[in-house]
């Protein structure tokens, strides 16, 4: 009898959905519906441009590092250093000037007028893609590595910006108002406490947005048509139909990114124990 009754006091409910589960649900099922409707019926599929014997030669000399000259391969290399380049000063320039910007944008650390208006700016320029500020620079300035690295910058700028605001507000109040107590003025404050607790963040942070700017820096190459990157050389290698160099630019683009992603993560993992 004790049994029976204790099995019906655990037997398991059947979960009732609510309203934000049906919503959720609704839209996973519109969104798929609409992608096999868009693939399917949307799409115009040109098979009358496919060549068979076209795809073999990618297939065969796509990895025939064998076929690309000395000279060539050089060239791809200083193309690939460029476009680290651009990344890497794109990145610590938005770095900079966004640690200093994230902080006046915490609420907890400054006016909540002008945090609102730092965070409404940044975002304005974050909802505008990387692409659309580099051709903007691009019809005023020309096409030139600088225009590419200030386009590239903007979107940057602002990703730091939300990013470390949002981390300093993180900082425990108490920490701040303890600080404040003993009669610490703002800056004693950003640098006894918000930086040292918002260190492994930052770093993270970092570390994300140098991966992107990496990617972003390869694709602005073809997309743009930005000299002296390895994305124009890959580009223009395929529409040269010299296989062997594009994909020798891919695997230079691949082992970078790989070890960019390696080392990151040595660094982010030291941090974090640090």
């Amino acid at each position: 009898m004790n049994r029976a009754r204790d099995l019906t006091i655990y037997r398991p409910k059947l979960k009732i959905m609510s309203l934000t589960d049906y919503t959720i649900y609704s839209i996973i099922i519109i969104f798929f519906l609409t992608t096999i409707y868009t693939v399917f019926f949307r799409i115009e599929f040109r098979w009358e441009f496919f060549q068979a014997e076209t795809a073999m030669n990618i297939a065969r000399n796509f990895l025939r590092f064998d076929l690309v000259e000395n000279v060539k391969r050089i060239e791809m290399i200083r193309s690939l250093l460029n476009t680290l380049a651009l990344a890497f000063l794109t990145t610590l320039s938005g770095y900079f000037i966004g640690l200093i910007l994230g902080l006046f944008a915490a609420r907890n650390l400054t006016n909540g007028k002008i945090a609102s208006a730092i965070r409404g700016a940044a975002s304005f320029v974050r909802a505008v893609p990387t692409i659309i500020w580099v051709l903007i620079l691009v019809s005023g300035y020309g096409l030139t590595a600088t225009t590419a690295v200030v386009g590239m910058f903007f979107h940057t700028l602002s990703f730091f910006i939300k990013s470390f605001a949002e981390a300093f507000e993180e900082i425990d109040g108490g920490t701040i108002e303890a600080l404040k107590a003993t009669g610490s003025n703002w800056l004693q404050i950003v640098f006894a406490a918000v930086l040292p607790s918002s260190l492994t963040k930052m770093i993270s942070w970092v570390a994300i947005r140098s991966e992107i700017n990496f990617a972003v820096a390869v694709v602005i190459g073809p997309a743009v048509g930005v000299p002296g990157t390895i994305g124009t050389m890959i580009n223009n290698a395929a529409r040269a139909g010299n296989h062997a160099e594009q994909g020798f630019g891919v695997i230079l683009i691949f082992v970078t990114a790989l070890i960019m992603e390696v080392s990151i993560n040595y660094f982010r993992q030291k941090s974090i124990i640090d």
